[in-house]
């Protein structure tokens, strides 16, 4: 299923990035963090992930791509948000997380 490869590859890249982007943003001003490595490192792998958004999209219907990507990269930036981020992960967003998942499973088929 070569459209797991891509989902896995573009979830690494979008949570990554945003991760990155995410914890060197919060604490600094912008000329601050624009001096950064990590903030470029951040839109770099936010960036490949669009990519890898594109290649699939040539390869696999819209249908399946969107949900699937979307919808795993939501559950991982939100599990890393928590964990490395110090975000709260309330039961209702876990709730919503699932409705997402659920979603994006009925889509596919």
């Amino acid at each position: 299923m070569a459209v797991i490869a891509y989902a896995a590859v573009y979830t690494a890249l979008a949570t990554t990035g945003l991760m990155l982007l995410r914890s060197r943003l919060e604490s600094a001003e912008l000329d601050e963090a624009l001096r950064d490595p990590a903030v470029y490192l951040g839109a770099v792998c936010y960036a490949a992930s669009f990519c890898t958004f594109l290649l699939a999209l040539r390869r696999f219907e819209v249908l399946t791509v969107f949900p699937l990507f979307t919808g795993i990269t939501y559950a991982t930036v939100a599990v890393g948000a928590a964990v490395l981020l110090g975000e709260t992960l309330t039961p209702m967003r876990v709730a919503g997380l699932a409705f997402v998942g659920v979603g994006a499973i009925l889509l596919v088929r």
